[in-house]
């Protein structure tokens, strides 16, 4: 069986809502995202290992983006009781990362050996990053990932793009994931 079939297959007995097939050629990776990381809206910039400026810049990961051949967006959704409880917003975040990291070990299994996962959202494996409190390295460097927008991924216009409408709403919330491979 093809390799890529075996490995649709697999994230298809995932927790997901959806998976939708990408070309890296199609991602819309644009400054104006990491502009956004560059003003720190959501509290990130230069406190998370996996966000800018660690990340690295966007020609660095349009570089890397060149040895990839295809990609498999994925999405999981969650409703929200209480739009104030920012931990509903965050859990299935968290459940996403597993769900990436599970995908991307199955890629390299299957001989894709430079399959790399991206999370939605930032890296919230440790309470407190590291990188917050000022020392060097990140205690989870196997298992922390950058979100799509830290490496510069628009990610509504990239979905968009392929029919799929991202909407923020107050009783649920939408997680976007990146398998390459």
């Amino acid at each position: 069986m093809d390799k890529i079939k075996v490995l649709k297959n697999y994230i298809n007995t995932k927790n997901i809502d959806f998976m939708q097939e990408i070309s890296p050629k199609e991602l819309l990776v644009s400054q104006k995202v990491r502009d956004a990381c560059i003003k720190n809206k959501c509290g990130q910039y230069n406190n998370n290992f996996m966000c800018p400026p660690y990340v690295g810049e966007i020609e660095d990961f349009l570089k890397k983006l060149e040895g990839y051949t295809k990609g498999f967006l994925i999405f999981v959704k969650d409703k929200i009781d209480d739009p104030s409880d920012l931990n509903q917003f965050y859990k299935s975040a968290t459940i996403l990362h597993e769900i990436m990291l599970d995908i991307e070990k199955k890629g390299k299994e299957l001989g894709f050996h430079k399959a790399f996962a991206l999370i939605g959202g930032n890296c919230r494996l440790c309470d407190v990053c590291n990188a917050k409190l000022g020392k060097d390295n990140c205690i989870n460097p196997k298992m922390a990932r950058p979100s799509l927008e830290a490496v510069g991924i628009d990610v509504i216009h990239t979905c968009s793009q392929k029919g799929i409408t991202i909407e923020f709403r107050k009783d649920e919330v939408i997680w976007v994931g990146l398998l390459l491979v």
